[in-house]
C-alpha cells in the first residue's frame, strides 16, 4: 500500500490519517509526530496544528523541529483551555497539519463543539491532516465498550469521521508492555496510574479494547482497497460482509437495531445499509405525521452514525429487501424481533420468514430488544 507522502503527492485535496490505539500511552501521538518529521525532511510543509504532550518528555521533545501554530485560548471559569486556532491554520496552510485527540470536545465558546470539525474544517480548505484516535470514541463502538466496561464514553464522533480516512494506522503495544508503562509514570502521574490500573487499565478490558482496535484498523484496509476497485464484485462480497438493517415505518428499537448493525459492520469492516421500505399506504400524504417523525429521526440517527440510509418503494418488502441485499453483497441483515404473538404471526405471515425463505448466502441476525426483567 503507498505511503502518506505518495498519497499526498496524488491527492491535493485535504487528505486524512489517523493513528488509531487501543489506550492511551500506546504511542499514537508519538508516532504522529515521528511523521511530520519524516515528511519535513521529504519536502513536506508540515505545521503543527495541536498537539496534547501530557507531560510526556519523550512527546515533547519530538515537537522541537517543527513549527507549531499557537493554541487559541479559552477561559472557563477561572480556567484556561487552549483549543485548535482553526483560522491561524488556514491563514497558515501547510501541507500537513497534525491535530492530535480527533474525539476531544473542545471548552465552552469554541467555535465547533467537537475537534474533528475542527479537522474537518482544515481539510475543506485543502490542506492535509494527521490525527490520533482511541479505538472507543466512534459512536458504535463506544456503547459495546461501555457495556462491557461499565466506564461511560464521554466523547463520541460519528463512524463516518474514522471512515472518511485515507489511511488509519493501527498503533500496537502489548497489554503487558502498557501496563508497564502506566506503573513507571509515563502515562499519567502515580494516583492516577493505580486507579487506571485497577479500572481502565485491566486486562480484561484493554483485551476488547485491542481486538476491537485491530479488527478496526483491518477494516479499513478491506474498505480502501474495495471502493479502489481491486477485487471483483464476488471477491469484494467475500471480503466486505456488508450489513443491512431493516426498518419498519415505527420500530420501537430502532436505536438498537441501527447500532447493533453498525458494531457488526465496524467489526467486519464493512458498509452497513439501514433500509426502509415504503409501501403505498406509507406515502407521505398517508402516513401518520407522529410515524413519519419517528422514521425521519431514525434515519437521520443512522446516518449519524455513520450507515448508508437507503429507502426504497414496493409493495412486497421481503422481495425489495431480498433484490437490495443481492445487489449490494450484503452478507448478514439484522432484524427487530416481531411483536405479533405466535399466533398472530402465522395468520398475518412473517418478512422475516420470507426473507428467510427467499435471501440466498445472507445470515439473518434476529435482535430481542425486550429489557431483562431483573432477578
Amino acid at each position: 500500500m503507498e505511503g502518506f507522502a505518495e498519497l499526498l503527492a496524488r491527492k491535493r485535496q485535504g487528505s486524512l490519517k489517523v493513528y488509531l490505539g487501543y489506550a492511551a500511552g500506546v504511542g499514537k501521538t508519538y508516532a504522529m509526530l515521528q511523521e511530520g518529521h519524516r515528511l519535513r525532511q521529504a519536502g513536506f510543509d508540515v505545521a503543527i496544528g495541536y498537539v496534547e504532550p501530557h507531560r510526556r518528555p519523550e512527546t515533547a521533545a519530538l515537537m522541537d523541529g517543527l513549527e507549531v501554530v499557537p493554541p487559541r485560548m479559552f477561559r472557563v471559569g477561572d480556567a484556561l483551555f487552549p483549543e485548535v486556532d482553526v483560522p491561524a491554520v488556514l491563514a497558515r496552510r501547510p501541507q500537513v497539519a497534525l491535530v492530535d485527540e480527533l474525539a476531544h470536545t473542545n471548552a465552552a465558546g469554541s467555535p465547533n463543539p467537537k475537534r474533528y470539525r475542527d479537522v474537518l474544517e482544515i481539510m475543506e480548505a485543502g490542506i492535509n491532516v494527521i490525527t490520533t484516535l482511541n479505538v472507543q470514541h466512534p459512536e458504535s463502538v463506544a456503547e459495546r465498550v461501555e457495556t462491557v466496561t461499565g466506564i461511560p464514553v464521554r466523547e463520541r464522533l460519528p463512524d463516518a469521521v474514522l471512515h472518511r480516512a485515507d489511511q488509519v494506522v493501527n498503533v500496537d503495544v502489548t497489554k503487558e508492555e502498557l501496563r508497564e508503562r502506566l506503573r513507571l509514570g509515563k502515562i499519567y502521574g502515580p494516583e492516577q496510574a493505580e486507579r487506571a490500573l485497577m479500572g481502565f487499565f485491566t486486562y480484561q478490558n484493554l483485551s476488547l479494547l485491542r481486538e476491537l482496535c485491530l479488527r478496526e484498523a483491518s477494516g479499513d484496509q478491506v474498505r480502501k482497497i474495495t471502493e479502489q476497485g481491486l477485487l471483483s464484485r464476488e471477491a469484494a462480497g467475500d471480503a466486505v460482509e456488508a450489513v443491512m438493517v431493516a426498518l419498519s415505518s415505527d420500530p420501537t428499537d430502532a436505536e438498537t437495531l441501527i447500532r447493533r448493525g453498525m458494531r457488526m459492520a465496524s467489526q467486519f469492516g464493512s458498509p452497513c445499509y439501514v433500509v426502509y421500505v415504503r409501501r403505498p399506504s406509507e406515502t407521505p400524504v398517508r402516513i401518520d405525521a407522529g410515524l413519519q417523525r419517528v422514521l425521519q429521526n431514525n434515519l437521520r440517527l443512522a446516518a449519524l452514525l455513520g450507515a448508508e440510509v437507503v429507502q426504497l418503494e414496493g409493495h412486497d418488502v421481503p422481495e425489495a429487501l431480498v433484490n437490495f441485499a443481492s445487489e449490494r453483497n450484503v452478507r448478514h441483515a439484522v432484524f427487530g424481533k416481531s411483536r405479533l404473538s405466535p399466533l398472530r404471526e402465522r395468520l398475518r405471515g412473517s418478512f422475516i420468514l420470507d426473507f428467510l425463505h427467499e435471501a440466498v448466502g445472507v445470515d439473518v441476525h434476529i435482535v430481542n430488544t425486550t429489557p431483562r426483567e431483573a432477578p
